[in-house]
């Protein structure tokens, strides 16, 4: 039997640990919160959510901000959306103790205090045990991430560039450059010199154009809230530009005449670019004379072009790594001038300037029809 007093030496050995157990903070809940900059919805969560998050339960949970424009936050995003067999993209998530899934502002502000209530008091609980962070793999999430990329922007990017080249605002163009390299006195020789540098300048100015658009939206980056408002009001044009593209369509299958289309070259714009190809095939300096021309014209036709680049360049812009976009808009610009390429090569093997103008005649619904469809996609990608 202990004495008394080896009972009380027991007791004050033991009572600060005893007191410091009872005093101790217990395991904070771990939220997992990811968000984009600028978009609507993370801005309601900072102002509304965390204010009273923190107010309740400050000292009870830890806090991880994840900004999807990041690449490892977007790859962490898709291990936990892979985790919990999600399917659909929510503009702002959170993921409670590696348990819960929370998508969307509504979802967030009916789910997340109840569910903290509910994770402290299981933590008072007598034999509660911590969650197990989900196990992701880096190397998989980058090539999970990089699919769902090119589930619409490498599509959209090769379908933009083709159409962009065979919309009638180029057709007509590439028909009167095809007359005139079949009724010039240049010989094969000089009408190949004449279209290949021709096709060159357009690619490489076409490029240089795509360049400047991708640094000028570049900065946009540094302003959040206006890059989410240029994105919102290329949206509103694009459907705008939809609506007109299938007007062109109805009209122009009904009358067959040219000018009941709205989006195309003016008049002006179409004789000055006549003006400069018929000054070119006179020079004698083919090759310059090519290079300067198709300079000039490629910078003339953007401005009817220029309604399918800019908002392809917007998208192109949402990859991840230079290395990508860059490739990205030569690839466009490949697919731009490659109706102008086949045009040359069949132009040399005998096709004539009336198969050109009936194909054209023939598929301008097509492609505005075509051309409406992708303002229409392009414009709900940048939405959502």
């Amino acid at each position: 039997m202990l004495s008394v007093r080896c009972w009380m030496l027991c007791i004050f050995l033991l009572l600060p640990s005893m007191l410091y157990a009872q005093s101790s903070p217990i395991t904070p809940v771990v939220i997992d919160y990811f968000y984009e900059t600028g978009c609507p919805e993370c801005g309601q969560v900072s102002a509304e959510v965390l204010p009273e998050l923190k107010d309740q339960y400050e000292g009870f949970y830890i806090l991880n901000r994840h900004d999807v424009g990041i690449l490892t936050n977007t790859i962490m995003l898709i291990a936990y959306q892979k985790h919990f067999s999600i399917t659909k993209n929510s503009s702002v998530s959170m993921f409670v103790d590696y348990n819960l899934s929370l998508g969307g502002i509504k979802t967030i502000k009916e789910k997340l205090l109840p569910a903290m209530d509910k994770l402290v008091a299981e933590r008072l609980a007598p034999g509660w045990q911590a969650p197990q962070p989900i196990e992701w793999d880096q190397s998989q999430g980058i090539d999970k991430a990089r699919e769902r990329a090119d589930t619409f922007t490498l599509p959209a990017v090769i379908f933009g560039g083709l159409i962009d080249g065979i919309n009638p605002c180029a057709i007509s163009t590439l028909v009167f450059f095809m007359s005139l390299l079949i009724i010039s006195q240049i010989g094969r020789r000089g009408s190949l010199l004449m279209g290949i540098s021709f096709c060159f300048a357009s690619f490489a100015t076409y490029t240089a154009i795509g360049f400047g658009l991708l640094r000028c939206l570049h900065m946009l980056e540094i302003f959040p809230s206006v890059r989410r408002g240029f994105e919102m009001g290329m949206a509103a044009m694009l459907f705008i530009l939809a609506y007109f593209s299938f007007r062109d369509a109805v009209r122009f299958s009904r009358t067959h005449d040219p000018h009941k289309v709205s989006l195309q070259l003016p008049d002006r714009i179409k004789r000055i670019i006549r003006k400069l190809m018929r000054k070119g095939f006179k020079s004698h300096h083919l090759i310059i004379s090519g290079l300067i021309v198709g300079c000039l014209v490629t910078l003339l036709e953007t401005v009817c072009t220029g309604q399918v680049y800019l908002p392809t360049m917007t998208v192109i812009l949402k990859e991840d790594g230079d290395l990508r976009i860059w490739s990205l808009l030569l690839l466009y610009n490949t697919m731009f001038i490659m109706p102008l390429v086949v045009v040359l090569v069949l132009t040399r093997y005998g096709l004539t300037t009336e198969t050109m103008i009936k194909w054209s005649k023939k598929n301008v619904s097509f492609s505005k029809t075509i051309l409406g469809i992708f303002f229409l996609l392009v414009a709900v990608y940048l939405l959502t």
